[in-house]
């Protein structure tokens, strides 16, 4: 499914919501596909296409439009949350989603960092062994063939 579908169907679900009378925080998943889809959506030019050949024009024309798109979606989400819950409530939100973004930036760095010791790690011990195996043949040699 494309990232801008997926945003317009969180939004419809969103409002459906809404009609029937839930809360806004009982919606949080379908705020979370929604900002997702806008993310992914403003993000696919940024992406290689996967068994998708298009020339530059058309791949260019299609990003264009994916991110007019979210970008209406996500000015529609701001009416919406100030409308139903004030404008300091669309700041908190905003606040918010800055420091997961930053959060989980921060969790993918150190998840990076520890993948990048153990591959040090392992090609240490592996020197290490080769060495070790290297002045044993070594030496077994000079013993054996009496040099």
């Amino acid at each position: 499914m494309e990232p801008i579908t997926a945003a317009v169907a969180a939004l419809g679900a969103l409002k459906q919501g809404v009609k029937v009378g839930k809360e806004l925080h009982d919606m949080a998943a379908d705020i979370g596909k929604l900002w997702g889809g806008i993310d992914a959506a403003r993000g696919a030019h940024t992406r290689k296409k996967k068994g998708q050949i298009l020339s530059v024009e058309e791949e260019a024309l299609q990003t264009f439009a994916a991110k007019r798109k979210a970008d209406e979606i996500e000015k529609e989400l701001r009416e919406f949350i100030i409308y139903t819950l004030g404008g300091a409530a669309w700041s908190q939100l905003i606040e918010i989603r800055g420091q997961v973004r930053k959060q989980r930036a921060e969790a993918a760095l150190a998840e990076k960092r520890k993948r990048r010791k153990a591959i040090e790690g392992t090609l240490i011990g592996f020197t290490v062994i080769f060495c070790v195996f290297a002045i044993y043949l070594m030496g077994y040699v000079v013993i054996n063939k009496g040099f």
